[in-house]
């Protein structure tokens, strides 16, 4: 069978539509500092978040369509949590394989959900949890649930239902923050 490139883009068009490669109903996570009130003196590392969800869509818009990501979760929370402890006067890494911290505290966890509904005709609610978990010297010093939930008007060119995602993290990270400090400065 001979297929004329003027077939080839209508044809390519009709699979990616069909195998989902819409991305219509998709979104890009992001995240703007909260500016937690806390300092740090030392030295943090964050090692990369697993992403624990049970399901790996967001949620569901009014017509039952799956709200779904085209960030990866677990690289969100952490890169979020990284620029929160900078921002806070940290020295801070991040990395995503083994790590042998010496004297530096450890910090990492386990995003547990990122959920995104829509709930009204232009209302969404955002929902976040992760565990943190904070090392020093090879010893597990603090473990944590953060749960944080957030539902806002989403206008198009106003916001965006990102902003409602970001608004939940930093309600986790303005939680979390002030603790991994705490624990992370204890000798």
């Amino acid at each position: 069978m001979v297929v004329h490139a003027k077939h080839l883009i209508p044809l390519l068009i009709v699979l990616c539509l069909g195998a989902g490669c819409s991305k219509g109903n998709a979104v890009k996570l992001s995240y703007a500092l909260a500016g937690v009130s806390a300092s740090c003196a030392g030295e943090i590392i964050v090692f990369k978040f697993e992403d624990k969800r049970k399901i790996s869509s967001l949620g569901t818009d009014n017509d039952g369509i799956a709200i779904t990501t085209t960030s990866d979760v677990a690289d969100w929370v952490g890169w979020s949590l990284f620029d929160e402890l900078k921002a806070a006067g940290c020295e801070t890494k991040y990395r995503t394989s083994t790590v042998a911290p010496g004297g530096a505290a450890l910090v990492t966890g386990e995003v547990l959900a990122v959920e995104l509904n829509q709930t009204g005709t232009t209302t969404y609610a955002g929902k976040v949890a992760v565990r943190i978990m904070v090392q020093k010297g090879g010893q597990t010093v603090h473990v944590e649930k953060y749960i944080s939930e957030v539902e806002d008007v989403v206008v198009p060119g106003y916001s965006s239902k990102s902003e409602i995602l970001a608004e939940a993290l930093r309600g986790v990270l303005n939680e979390a923050v002030p603790s991994i400090l705490a624990f992370a400065s204890r000798h």
